[in-house]
C-alpha cells in the first residue's frame, strides 16, 4: 500500500478533539507537576525524600484512577462524558490550589486525581476507536497527538516559572486551572467528531440513579485521594492492592478469552512491563533531575539566571521538533513496506534514556572548578530523554490500539497508565532516593558526587534492561501477531 504523505488518507477528524483537549489539559496538569516538588519544599519545608514521596503518591493515585476511568468509559458512562467531567474536576482542583492552606492543598489534589482518572484515557480511547485494524496511519496519528499534548506542556513549562517568579505559586496554579477550562471549550467545539465512535454507554441516555452514583463516587474518591496523599506509606499499600486487583482481573480475562486474544493480552502486558522500566527512569526528570539542575547546573545565560522550572521546556521543545520527523519516518517506512515493530521501538526507548543519564554523568565529570555543570549537558540529556520518550510513551496507546482486543481498549489503556505512570511514580520516587542529598550537606563537591554516582547507577541499570528488552522482543512480536 502506498502511504506517502500525499497519498495517505487524512487522519480521523476526532484527532482535532483529542489534540486540543489534551493540549489544554496537559498545560494545566504540568504546571502542577513542574512545581509540586519545589512548592512542597518551599511552602511546607519538606526534605528531598519527603517531597519525592509526595510527588510519587500524587502521580501514582492520579494514574491509578485512569484504570477505573477507562472501565467507566467502556461500561458505565461513555468516553465523552468521562472527558467532560475529567476536565471539570482538574480545572476546579487547580483553581483551588490558588487558595493557601495545607488542607485545601490536599483536597485540591484529590479533585485533580479524579479529573485525571476520568479524562486521561478518553482522547486516546476515541482516537484508537477511529482507526481500522492494521491502519497504517496509527503510529503517525498518535505521534501527532502526542505532539499536541506536549505543545501544552511546552507552554506551561515556560509560563510556570515566569508566573511563579513574579506572582507566586498560587497564581501559577490558577493559570493552570484556566488553561484546562479552555480544554473544555475545545471539547464542545469538536464534540461532533466523536459522535459515532463512543462506547455503547456513551450512545445512550443515562438514568438519574447513574448520575447520582457518579457524583457520590467523585466525592468519595476525591476525599480518599486527599487522605492518601498526606499518608504516602498508605498510598504504597493501596497501590499494591489496587494493582494486584487489576492484574487479577486481567488474568481472569486471559483465562476466559479465546487463544488469539490470550496471546494478544499477554503481549500487551509484556510491552507494558517494558514501559514500566522506561518510566521508572523517566520519573527522575521530576525528582532527582530537577534538584540536580537546581543545585549543580550553571543556570546563567548572558548574566541572567534561568529558573529551574524553565528547563522542563526542553522536553516538550524536543517533542515538537521530533514528532513531525518521526511521523514522516513512519509514513516513509509504510510506503516502502518496511516494518519497524513496536517490540523494537520500546527497547530503543530504554536504551536512549540510559544515554540521557550517561550524558549527565559526563557533565558532572567536566564540571567547572566551582562544581557547576554546563547547561548544555542538560540540553543534550533532554534530547536523548525525549527521543526515548517518543519511542515508548508516545506509542504506548497506539500499541494498545494495534494489539489489544477491541472490547478491552478502555481497561488496557487504563492498565498502561496505571503501570507506566502510577506504579512507576512510586517506584521512581523510591529510585530517586539514591540521589537524595541530606539537608545538612552544603559542600558542592560532595553534592555533585552524590548525583554523579546516582546517575551512573541509573545508566547501568537502563542499559542492562535495554539488552533484556531487545532479547525478548521477537517472542512478544510473535504473540502479538497470533491470529
Amino acid at each position: 500500500m502506498n502511504t506517502s504523505a500525499a497519498q495517505l488518507p487524512k487522519q480521523p477528524a476526532v484527532l482535532k478533539l483529542s489534540f486540543f483537549t489534551s493540549m489544554c489539559e496537559r498545560f494545566g496538569f504540568y504546571i502542577l507537576t513542574f512545581l509540586i516538588v519545589l512548592y512542597a519544599k518551599s511552602e511546607y519545608g519538606l526534605s528531598d525524600s519527603s517531597a519525592f514521596l509526595l510527588y510519587g503518591a500524587f502521580s501514582a493515585l492520579a494514574y491509578l484512577a485512569t484504570a477505573a476511568g477507562g472501565y467507566l468509559a467502556d461500561n458505565v458512562f461513555g468516553v465523552r462524558r468521562c472527558i467532560i467531567f475529567g476536565l471539570i474536576g482538574e480545572s476546579i482542583g487547580l483553581m483551588l490550589l490558588a487558595l493557601p492552606g495545607k488542607t485545601i492543598f490536599s483536597i485540591a489534589l484529590g479533585l485533580i486525581i479524579v479529573g485525571v482518572g476520568l479524562f486521561k484515557t478518553g482522547p486516546t480511547h476515541l482516537l484508537g476507536r477511529s482507526y481500522q485494524e492494521n491502519d497504517p496511519r496509527i503510529d503517525s496519528g498518535f505521534t501527532l497527538y502526542y505532539m499536541g499534548m506536549n505543545v501544552g506542556s511546552f507552554i506551561s513549562s515556560l509560563l510556570a516559572s515566569i508566573i511563579q517568579l513574579y506572582f507566586g505559586w498560587h497564581v501559577a496554579f490558577l493559570y493552570g486551572g484556566i488553561g484546562i477550562a479552555f480544554g473544555l471549550i475545545a471539547y464542545f467545539i469538536f464534540r461532533k467528531t466523536a459522535t459515532d465512535i463512543d462506547s455503547a454507554p456513551g450512545m445512550r441516555k443515562l438514568p438519574v440513579k447513574t448520575w447520582e452514583k457518579m457524583i457520590v463516587g467523585i466525592i468519595i474518591v476525591a476525599f480518599t485521594g486527599a487522605f492518601l496523599i498526606t499518608h504516602p506509606n498508605l498510598t504504597n499499600i493501596f497501590l499494591i492492592i489496587a494493582t494486584a486487583g487489576l492484574f487479577s482481573y486481567l488474568i481472569y480475562e486471559i483465562t476466559k478469552s479465546p487463544k488469539n486474544e490470550k496471546f494478544k493480552i499477554i503481549a500487551c502486558l509484556s510491552l507494558i512491563t517494558m514501559g514500566l522500566i522506561f518510566f521508572i527512569l523517566y520519573q527522575q526528570a521530576y525528582t532527582s533531575m530537577v534538584l540536580f539542575i537546581n543545585r549543580c547546573v550553571n543556570r546563567h545565560v548572558f548574566g541572567k539566571e534561568i529558573q529551574t522550572v524553565a528547563f522542563f521546556a526542553l522536553n516538550p521543545f524536543w517533542i515538537v521538533i521530533l514528532s513531525p520527523l518521526l511521523s514522516a519516518l513512519y509514513n516513509s517506512l509504510n510506503k516502502r513496506k518496511k516494518v519497524f515493530p513496536i517490540t523494537a521501538k520500546f527497547p530503543i526507548g530504554v536504551l536512549l534514556i540510559s544515554l540521557c543519564f550517561a550524558s549527565l554523568v559526563a557533565g558532572a565529570h567536566f564540571a567547572s572548578a566551582s562544581n557547576q555543570v554546563s547547561s548544555w549537558w542538560v540540553v543534550l540529556a533532554y534530547l536523548l530523554f525525549t527521543a526515548g520518550e517518543m519511542f515508548v510513551s508516545a506509542l504506548g496507546p497506539a500499541m494498545i490500539t494495534q494489539i489489544a482486543p477491541k472490547r478491552m481498549y478502555g481497561i488496557m489503556m487504563g492498565t498502561w497508565f496505571v503501570v507506566t505512570l502510577s506504579l512507576s511514580a512510586i517506584l521512581g520516587s523510591m529510585f530517586a532516593g539514591i540521589a537524595s542529598v541530606p539537608d545538612t550537606l552544603v559542600d558542592s563537591t560532595a553534592i555533585l558526587h552524590i548525583y554523579s554516582q546516582a546517575f551512573t547507577k541509573f545508566t547501568i541499570t537502563a542499559m542492562v534492561a535495554a539488552a533484556l528488552c531487545f532479547a525478548v522482543g521477537p517472542i512478544i512480536k510473535r504473540m502479538a501477531e497470533t491470529k
